[in-house]
């Protein structure tokens, strides 16, 4: 198989800012029957299909959609690290997400997806959507609820999430329109 080894450069005046807007999507595994994938190797053709998942998700039921998480501002964290032995690597993408506040539903979302197998979709600063969790890698989810010590504190459910990836970030070819699903 022919690679496609192109120079890798510098930014030349792109922007690189840091960080994930405060929009998270959670997409339970049990609510899809199809979920976008990346491509085989053998079937990718340019750098940008190593790392972008085509198709999209098809839920079970006709009125299916993904759960909007609007989280405190700065708190939605993503990182990739590399797992494995030598001639075994893979990427062990993880990160975390916080909402302020003590409500009901909060607490109730912490109970539905603590250790809940699904998808999650975060977006980065560029507006690009990247897929966490794919068929057969899915991504877990954990929650924990901080009350604070001192009434300055803040109190709030954090939501932990894992999964296992062939790489380290994967951008959805299909972006799910947030903005539509926020007006429901």
């Amino acid at each position: 198989m022919a690679e496609n080894f192109n120079p890798i450069t510098g930014l030349d005046g792109a922007d690189n800012m840091g960080g994930y807007k405060n929009r998270v999507l959670w997409i339970p595994e049990y609510a899809v029957t199809t979920v976008p994938k990346i491509p085989a190797l053998s079937a990718v053709a340019d750098n940008d299909d190593y790392v972008t998942a085509s198709g999209s998700f098809t839920f079970k039921e006709a009125t299916g959609k993904p759960i909007v998480f609007i989280c405190t501002d700065k708190t939605v964290k993503y990182d990739a690290p590399s797992q494995g032995e030598i001639e075994g690597k893979s990427f062990a993408p993880a990160g975390e997400f916080f909402r302020a506040g003590a409500k009901a539903e909060y607490a109730a979302a912490a109970r539905k997806f603590n250790n809940s197998p699904g998808y999650l979709v975060l977006e980065d600063m560029d507006g690009k959507q990247l897929l966490v969790g794919q068929p057969g890698l899915p991504c877990n989810l954990s929650a924990e609820f901080t009350g604070g010590q001192a009434r300055a504190d803040r109190r709030g459910v954090k939501f932990s999430f894992s999964a296992d990836s062939v790489a380290p970030y994967i951008y959805l070819e299909t972006k799910i329109d947030i903005d539509t699903l926020l007006e429901d």
